[in-house]
């Protein structure tokens, strides 16, 4: 037993101190993308300034990095990562990779992003150091790293091999110019995908190389006008208002007309697709939770169409019937979405984005 202990000794000490040489470079020398606006910190969805009229919920999620990536190339053969959070998380129906933790897409040879690895939160530490992918040749690629959906960074860096370049993209796989900017409740935030590349946005944005901007917050998504005075100020070839499971019917009837209008009259050469409530599964069997489903989406089609009837052209809709398919497993809880629900609501979303956004220009 003893002559046993003394031949594990080594390798257990070894995969504890592994070695690291990279060459450590701050993310926010790259190119970041999946904002609405400017902010300091840089991780920040938004930042105090910009928070000041909005509710604490808000608040709070806003210092989620939820839709933010950095962009960059490296000829390296590996790549690690240093990030810090601000605090640790737990969430019943989410992963902690998908919350707190890293995914590194690539841009293969044929021109497609394509998952690469994960980087794993630590289980006891908000300090992160991690080996995400190794043994890969030394030609020149590009790669996009997404960031925490649900926790704050405080900190990024990214590693690779000392003799390695490591560089903002010279040629970006995604055109900043073409800006799509979403806002909505937890769904859109990234509950419950298993890695934040998965969140519908993110899916849409790399199927078709545009910026997406995700302003999901969890249970927050609930039309008080300084969030339309606000999205009213960024940069958009397209906005979607995806936020109808967050208010209540009271509240739709009472904030969503004035808040959908204020965005068509302050930007009126930006196409608005308002996106109804995902069917609550649950909703099929408990009745209270399936009416309240449809009732709060009636209201919303209503103001569509008061809206439409009042002349304002770039305002369109689309039903929840086809967002998450037909045989009832899209979803973790009833309510938020797996990979599967994600991938089909992206693939019911993306067709009509495509047509508004040639009814636009670039983002402006």
């Amino acid at each position: 037993m003893r002559y046993l202990l003394f031949l594990l000794l080594p390798f257990t000490c070894a995969y504890g101190q592994e070695k690291d040489n990279a060459r450590y470079t701050d993310a926010r020398s790259l190119m970041i993308i999946g904002k609405g606006l400017p902010t300091d910190p840089v991780y920040v969805r938004l930042d105090v300034e910009q928070t000041k009229p909005l509710t604490p919920a808000v608040k709070g999620l806003s210092k989620h990095s939820a839709g933010i990536a950095v962009l960059f190339e490296t000829n390296s053969t590996y790549i690690r990562a240093k990030w810090s959070l601000r605090g640790r998380k737990y969430y019943a129906n989410m992963t902690p990779i998908v919350h707190s933790g890293l995914d590194l897409y690539a841009r293969n040879k044929s021109g497609k992003w394509q998952w690469v690895s994960v980087g794993r939160p630590a289980d006891k530490d908000t300090l992160n150091n991690q080996l995400i992918v190794e043994h890969m040749d030394n030609s020149m690629k590009q790669f996009m790293l997404y960031l925490p959906t649900y926790n704050e960074l405080v900190s990024l860096e990214i590693g690779v091999a000392p003799e390695a370049t490591l560089a903002k993209p010279s040629r970006p796989a995604i055109d900043t110019t073409k800006r799509v900017v979403i806002y909505g409740s937890s769904i859109l935030q990234g509950a419950s995908a298993s890695r934040a590349g998965m969140t519908y946005p993110s899916i849409i944005s790399r199927n078709t190389g545009w910026e997406v901007v995700n302003l999901g917050f969890s249970g927050a998504g609930k039309m008080e006008f300084p969030v339309a005075e606000l999205l009213a100020t960024m940069k958009a070839s397209c906005f979607v208002l995806d936020c109808i499971p967050n208010p209540t019917a009271a509240e739709i009837t009472e904030r969503a007309y004035p808040f959908v209008k204020h965005l068509l009259t302050k930007r009126p050469e930006v196409p608005i697709l308002l996106v109804e409530s995902r069917i609550h599964e649950t909703g099929y069997w408990n009745l209270r939770v399936g009416e309240s489903t449809a009732e709060k989406n009636r209201l919303w089609k209503e103001v569509y169409e008061r809206l439409k009837k009042e002349g304002y052209k770039q305002l369109y809709y689309l039903r929840a019937t086809n967002l998450l398919g037909h045989d009832h497993e899209g979803t973790i809880d009833g309510s938020h979405l797996t990979d599967l629900g994600f991938m089909r609501q992206a693939a019911e979303v993306q067709p009509l984005l495509e047509k508004l956004m040639k009814k636009s220009g670039p983002a402006r």
